[in-house]
């Protein structure tokens, strides 16, 4: 066991890898980069898929047309109109009542802010109180949702 014969010989060092494997390195790098680039994109703007969804939520309301009774077509059009304002002001606008928003409207442009008040509050009448509304009146807050959720986000 003392002697010297019994320590293992040399190990050859590999070869370094050619053009082919510093471009799968290149490849697995820049996959990696567009991974990071994507989920931090999300994470600063998370809105951006909500609005998303509540355009295509308005396309279909939109798309019934006047199949849709105005009270059936307000409720729908009003819970839209508040997961928009839940994104828009970074509150859970889908749980408060009008009267809890009105306050909360005014971070958003004067004008916008108006008819956003307006639409939540013929929602409430047609909702509740059984108010009849007319077609160019439906059509008006149905563009006024619409630029709510297509308005750049701060």
């Amino acid at each position: 066991m003392d002697d010297i014969r019994d320590i293992k010989g040399p190990v050859p060092v590999p070869e370094p890898a050619g053009p082919g494997g510093l471009l799968a390195g290149l490849g697995l790098a820049a996959l990696c980069g567009l991974a990071v680039w994507r989920w931090r994109r999300r994470r600063l703007r998370p809105g951006r898929p909500a609005l998303r969804a509540a355009v295509r939520a308005l396309d279909a309301l939109e798309g019934e047309g006047g199949a849709l009774a105005d009270r059936d077509h307000y409720f729908r059009l009003a819970e839209v109109v508040r997961r928009i304002l839940a994104v828009r002001l970074a509150e859970a606008a889908t749980a408060m009542t009008t009267a809890e928003l009105e306050p909360l409207l005014t971070r958003l442009a004067p004008d916008m802010a108006a008819e956003a008040a307006a639409l939540l509050a013929r929602a409430e009448a047609v909702c509740y109180a059984g108010q009849a509304v007319d077609a160019p009146t439906r059509r008006r807050d149905g563009q006024t949702a619409r630029r709510l959720a297509t308005a750049p986000l701060p």
